[in-house]
């Protein structure tokens, strides 16, 4: 039976749409690649037919900009599991975390239920000396409704961002029930890739990186001259759960840490020269002693870090064997502010080793067999790590050293399995340990920051007490979660420091919160302790 007219026109526009993007991106798939011209219009002609059969023939009408994804997203997961599509909202999300920066008022927001609040406020952001106050709810935004209403959090985010220089109307209600309105006037925000430092002894520096961004080697340099000069001659360098983002930054920093003319990576594809990349003069902190902290969510970015100072010697890594990603992406921008991350190299770290996992059985047998891998070294005895691939490489100083399935630690750091930990992990899932001490920062938060203006004073002089403990008892216990008092009484140190920690991030941002978490991170700690018995 034949459409109308105006279904038909409808279904040619869908076909053109769609068309059009696939064009765009088989260019880019065979973009420099010496294959015949006939190779191209053949993809482009079954696919094209099969669209053809699809706007003539399918039972429902098709939305074009869906179909358009879900065919970039077909097509790109065939190719290997990082190859990606990014809608135009992912693509400037993913933009703004490689810049380091973006453009609104500073707040961190807390969503309970429907109603929003100020979680934190950053310390240099616009809003910082507005006097608007953790815990504070945020009843509107330019006259609208945000609170109470059911809105998401990414809304409320979309209402507050906005370009630098423009203004936005907040309408609160602080302690007390004081209503207040502030008028704040947008800025640029950096989103910090080193949320902290700090000297954890007389010698011994600590940085950890979060993410590697356009930022991060200037943050890195300058976290380092501030710790060389309170006296660091050895460098605990951080980066478990850091999944990478920029290999510029990554060589950057790896170069901060290698003698000059150290190769650091190379990377090559199928339609790329092999690329030699070096460390040049003026690192900053080339002759002191160096620990690499890494684990199973270390990544990409991280594991060219990691493999830059094992394959050189210049660092002991200790931790959990890597993710294992060893390819590179480079963003191709659309039209419609959408892009695709088609990766276009692989690297290899000095020594010759690429420590990308297999992918040979597809994206699900790809991370299925990760978190296989995560659950057998879990529940091992040993943490003797298996080796993936079994070709020898040596490093500079002629240890041996194996590729595939990422980086394996020189001293690696077991799994913690004490039982005792299950309670508050059960607690913490729901959220509850963060809940109860946002609410104690509700409660207290003018009193607290009169009591301790800085993270420094809080560190030393707030201890939380029993009351807060029976709080999240009964917060447990309201979602179903028994009290359990003898795993309590063990870890009763471990649930106040984090309760603390939680409060202290609302108040202070990370410093707040790295200032107690540290002190019971057990790898942290294992590591400080073999250092300061030199047992590496």
């Amino acid at each position: 039976m034949k459409e109308s007219s105006k279904h038909t026109q409808a279904g040619n526009l869908i076909l053109i749409l769609v068309a059009m993007v696939l064009g765009v991106l088989i260019g880019l798939m065979f973009a420099s690649r010496p294959a015949p011209h006939t190779s191209q219009s053949a993809i482009q002609s079954k696919v094209g037919e099969v669209l053809g059969l699809v706007e003539e023939h399918y039972v429902d009408h098709i939305d074009a900009d869906t179909l358009s994804e879900r065919l970039l997203s077909v097509i790109l997961s065939e190719l290997d599991p990082h190859s990606t599509y990014l809608s135009a909202r992912e693509t400037e999300h993913n933009d703004e975390m490689q810049r380091g920066s973006f453009e609104g008022v500073g707040i961190v927001l807390h969503v309970e239920d429907d109603t929003v609040y100020v979680g934190q406020v950053l310390d240099d952001g616009p809003s910082a000396m507005s006097g608007i106050m953790p815990g504070d709810k945020i009843v509107s935004v330019d006259g609208e409704l945000v609170s109470g209403v059911g809105m998401s959090s990414d809304s409320v985010v979309a209402r507050l961002r906005g370009p630098s220089g423009t203004q936005v109307q907040v309408d609160i209600v602080g302690q007390g029930d004081k209503k207040q309105q502030f008028t704040i006037r947008r800025g640029r925000v950096p989103r910090h890739t080193i949320p902290y430092f700090t000297m954890l002894s007389d010698t011994i520096g600590y940085v950890r990186l979060t993410s590697f961004a356009s930022t991060s080697h200037e943050e890195f340099c300058a976290a380092v001259a501030m710790l060389k000069s309170q006296g660091m001659r050895h460098l605990v360098f951080d980066l478990r759960d850091n999944g990478g983002g920029s290999l510029t930054a990554a060589v950057g920093i790896a170069g901060e840490l290698l003698p000059t003319g150290s190769l650091i990576v190379y990377t090559q594809g199928a339609h790329s020269r092999r690329h030699n990349t070096y460390s040049t003069i003026g690192g900053g902190f080339t002759k002191g002693g160096v620990t690499l902290l890494v684990d199973e969510n270390s990544a990409s970015a991280s594991e060219v870090v990691a493999g830059a100072l094992q394959d050189n010697d210049r660092a002991t890594i200790v931790g959990r064997r890597t993710f294992g990603k060893g390819l590179v992406q480079y963003e191709y921008s659309l039209d419609d502010g959408s892009s695709v991350l088609l990766t276009i190299a692989r690297y290899y770290t000095p020594s010759g080793r690429c420590i990308q996992r297999s992918y040979a059985d597809g994206t699900e047998e790809y991370y299925r067999e990760y978190f296989s891998q995560l659950v057998d070294e879990a529940y091992a005895d040993s943490m003797t790590v298996a080796i993936l691939d079994s070709t020898p490489y040596q490093t500079v100083g002629g240890r041996t050293v194996y590729g595939g399935g990422g980086i394996a630690p020189d001293v690696p750091m077991a799994y913690r399995k004490d039982t005792a930990f299950v309670y508050y992990n059960r607690l913490n899932s729901m959220g509850l340990v963060n809940r109860v001490a946002f609410s104690y920062v509700r409660r207290h938060s003018q009193t607290l920051l009169q009591t301790y203006p800085d993270a420094d004073a809080f560190r030393r002089g707030f201890h939380p007490d029993e009351t807060l403990l029976r709080e999240l008892v009964a917060a447990g216990e309201r979602k179903g979660v028994p009290c359990d008092a003898q795993s309590l009484q063990r870890k009763r140190s471990y649930f106040l420091a984090m309760l603390k920690a939680d409060i202290g991030l609302c108040l202070y941002g990370e410093k707040g919160f790295y200032d107690s978490y540290i002190l019971f991170d057990d790898d942290l700690q294992r590591t400080l302790e073999m250092l300061k018995h030199k047992k590496m």
